[in-house]
């Protein structure tokens, strides 16, 4: 008869070379497992306390580290969360640059020289360039020509003013003026 020997022997040197290549392996991926954790939480935190933990979590649990690992580490990584920070700075100064009426306030956009909602006036018109400047400039920023005086405010803002202020429209009459002595005058005696 004809009997068919373990390739490395005996069936107990079998066993051992095959329960090293096992070992050698799980060993292979618990340090991969400890170097990507430490990469990965390197990415997620700049807390050297929460890098420590993340890392001592996956090597004194090789099994289990991993797992609970991805459960409790940061969902974000700080790319990310820089990222969100940059859009959600973006969306505020959109929301900043959108001008509203100050009647109605809804939006108008920076060019209007009316309100298309409610036709409350918004800017007016140089008188040199025709630029649209808003009511509470002072000069044309593009040809620096003052506004004239006798323009006011807008009826609506003037109005609004007057009642939260208390005022009344009726002007108070002027005090008489006294005539001033002239040298052509006698002197009385």
């Amino acid at each position: 008869m004809f009997l068919i020997g373990w390739p490395g022997g005996d069936l107990e040197s079998t066993l051992t070379i095959s329960a090293a290549i096992v070992l050698s392996y799980l060993t292979l991926i618990w340090v991969t497992t400890i170097l990507w954790a430490y990469r990965d939480i390197r990415g997620r935190s700049r807390d050297p306390l929460s890098q420590l933990v993340g890392v001592a979590i996956v090597v004194g649990l090789p099994l289990v580290g991993i797992p609970l690992y991805l459960v409790l580490r940061p969902t974000a990584t700080l790319q990310q969360a820089y990222d969100r920070q940059l859009e959600q700075e973006a969306i505020l100064s959109e929301l900043h640059s959108l001008s509203a009426c100050p009647t109605c306030r809804r939006t108008v956009q920076g060019d209007f020289q009316v309100c298309p909602h409610c036709a409350t006036s918004l800017k007016e018109a140089c008188t040199q360039c025709g630029q649209l400047l808003t009511h509470a400039w002072r000069h044309c920023p593009y040809c620096a020509t003052p506004k004239p005086a006798t323009q006011k405010e807008p009826a609506h803002e003037a109005s609004r003013l007057d009642v939260e202020a208390g005022a009344t429209t009726a002007e108070e009459p002027a005090a008489p003026v006294s005539p001033s002595p002239t040298s052509e005058e006698p002197a009385t005696r």
